[in-house]
């Protein structure tokens, strides 16, 4: 029987995911945040490193009985970045042979039927990639405003208050997310909000935890927030849709898939935006909310690397026997 891992790397979790060649899951492991650019590599391969090992604990393996893993990190962005984390990854010996891939490819091909897609993430952060049926692939950088990119929940959160802000000194509408978003962050006022924000005295993750309050708001009818959820979805669409027209993919039926926390927000206002802009640039095209966690992409890719043919019957195991 041969083996393989699968290990999903992000900015809030790392998950590790040990299977066979039938599909059938044989070990599982989590961990914490494992993106070497928000508490450094030995952070990140730490928690790489423990996520994998309580796999192998419960698949009852070692490590030289798996033949391949697949690493799929945040924050494998650049060509430095790929060669830093091949070497620290195959530093660990958690497996025969090592493949580093962006984090991206985990949720597209979790989400995707066939090995071809479009991906967006907008979770804490936003990124996109998207990959061929010949097998060319494209990946954004997602390395926030330097690299082009607007969107996900740190984004959010900052334009939510900007538009409270606005609110409050005249230069913007009144908005349903000046009561909210003052409540969430236990301000009186928006005097006293600003000078906690000033003084760095809420923390970025409060902040980010305001985005399904927008939804909220958008939902009620509030102007202000259903103009900031369209311009999200815009984002989205635009995203996938340049990606789409790179690959040569806008005569096909491609799947955009959607993952990340950000699309889990209440209402469809987001996704038939997106759905709008991405039919502009290709008719046929599929929105497809992620169905797993991207452990189960990452799983599928390791497999697919040995030339397993995952095939429905392969998919369906694999699916069933899915921990998480």
């Amino acid at each position: 029987m041969r083996y393989v891992l699968g290990v999903d790397g992000g900015a809030t979790k790392t998950h590790a995911l040990i299977a066979d060649e039938t599909g059938q899951v044989r070990g599982f492991g989590q961990a914490g945040m494992s993106n070497h650019q928000g508490l450094g590599l030995e952070y990140a391969m730490a928690e790489v490193e423990r996520a994998t090992r309580a796999a192998l604990a419960q698949a009852g393996l070692t490590p030289d009985a798996v033949e391949i893993g697949r690493f799929c990190l945040a924050g494998a962005d650049l060509p430095e970045d790929y060669a830093m984390l091949q070497q620290a990854v195959e530093g660990l010996a958690l497996c025969r042979a090592v493949v580093i891939s962006n984090d991206t490819l985990a949720a597209l091909r979790a989400g995707s039927t066939r090995s071809w897609a479009v991906v967006v993430i907008c979770g804490t952060g936003f990124n996109a990639a998207g990959r061929a049926p010949d097998g060319r692939e494209i990946i954004l950088p997602g390395l926030g405003p330097i690299s082009g990119d607007w969107g996900g929940g740190s984004d959010l959160g900052m334009e939510m208050i900007r538009l409270v802000m606005r609110a409050w000194d005249g230069r913007g509408g009144p908005t349903r997310l000046t009561r909210l978003v003052s409540d969430a962050l236990e301000a009186p006022s928006e005097e006293a909000l600003l000078l906690r924000l000033y003084h760095g005295e809420i923390d970025q993750r409060r902040i980010n935890g305001l985005v399904p309050l927008l939804f909220e708001a958008a939902e009620e009818g509030d102007p202000v927030a259903t103009a900031l959820v369209m311009r999200m979805g815009e984002e989205v669409g635009v995203s996938a849709s340049a990606l789409i027209r790179r690959l040569g993919l806008e005569r096909t039926d491609v799947e955009v898939v959607l993952g990340g926390s950000v699309f889990k927000g209440k209402g469809r206002l987001l996704l038939e935006t997106i759905d709008a802009t991405v039919k502009r640039q290709a008719p046929r095209a599929r929105i497809v909310p992620l169905r797993h966690e991207p452990v189960y992409g990452a799983v599928l890719l390791a497999l697919e690397s040995i030339g397993v043919q995952t095939t429905p019957e392969v998919s369906k195991r694999l699916s069933a026997t899915l921990p998480v």
